[in-house]
């Protein structure tokens, strides 16, 4: 009679830094053995570094950085690819989305009642054109500073994930400061914090079931961070939070984003338009969700 076969478990390795994009990065990766999680997970961790260098609007000496100090620069196939990509964003989110955007939060620590005038000129400034694609030569064409952290996080997470599967990783669960990428056979639980809860520590406001797919959450922390909307140039106060389910991390990260400035249906229709699930949260507690997110939830306690 045969011996029967048993396929050997996977082997779970899990990892936690600090520090990794200035926020925290929680990495679990299944594979064949130690040898192999290992290789996948410094495969993941030297990805992100290397984009790091590229995008990052905090080291001085990345390439977005130097673009901007220069003004005009051919670039990396990489960062021109996400500035197309983000140029095509800021289109589809109505303006929700837009690398200019955190000239608003400075303005509000200079000044926190900034005059009707102050709010104008940088309304204006914000709605003119960023920058110029012509072939790999990039022109900047204002004197707002550029950050891509909106679109470019989640698309680290991305690459990052896929990094440790090219190495041999049979499953790569990512968590990047919030931009969740997973890859893999085998649906994973993921919680979803509710912005309205007193604590840290509170349970979660809603648990999904996501497999191959990509979840980023925007919104005020509980440290009180603010949200502005880049259309008027002042503080964001209908939306708490936003919560997108989406094929891969780029799309939740900008989405998200998007979504906690936009108003809640229109959110709910441009849901539709590209194919993701979302869960927006209201200040005042109201809560939306569209069919799509409701698929692959679990638990919602507030709904």
């Amino acid at each position: 009679m045969p011996l029967a076969l048993f396929k050997p478990r996977p082997y779970l390795h899990q990892a936690h830094y600090e520090g990794v994009l200035g926020t925290t990065l929680t990495l679990q990766v299944r594979a064949q053995g130690p040898r192999q999680a290992r290789a996948a997970e410094a495969a993941s961790l030297a990805e992100i570094e290397r984009l790091e260098r590229i995008f990052s609007s905090f080291l001085p000496d990345s390439e977005l950085a130097r673009w901007q100090a220069q003004g005009v620069a051919q670039l990396s196939p990489e960062l021109q690819a996400l500035l197309r990509a983000a140029e095509g964003w800021m289109a589809h989110t109505h303006g929700a989305f837009n690398p200019a955007a955190a000239a608003i939060q400075a303005l509000y620590r200079q000044n926190p009642k900034p005059t009707e005038g102050e709010l104008e000129a940088l309304r204006q400034a914000l709605q003119g054109p960023l920058w110029r694609l012509e072939g790999r030569t990039a022109h900047k064409l204002t004197a707002l500073p550029l950050t891509l952290n909106a679109l470019a996080k989640g698309h680290i997470a991305d690459r990052a994930a896929q990094a440790a599967m090219s190495q041999g990783a049979e499953e790569v669960l990512l968590n990047l400061g919030g931009e969740i990428r997973h890859i893999g056979p085998r649906p994973v639980r993921v919680g979803v914090a509710d912005p309205l809860a007193g604590a840290d520590n509170a349970p979660p406001l809603a648990r999904l079931l996501v497999c191959n797919q990509g979840v980023a959450t925007s919104g005020r922390s509980q440290r009180g961070a603010h949200l502005f909307d880049p259309r008027t140039a002042r503080p964001v106060t209908q939306m708490a939070q936003a919560t997108v389910v989406a094929p891969d991390a780029a799309t939740a990260d900008v989405l998200a984003t998007a979504f906690c400035v936009l108003e809640p249906m229109l959110s709910l229709a441009l849901a539709e338009v590209f194919g993701v699930g979302c869960l927006l949260v209201e200040a005042d507690g109201r809560t939306h969700t569209n069919p799509r997110f409701l698929e692959q939830a679990e638990e919602i306690r507030r709904i």
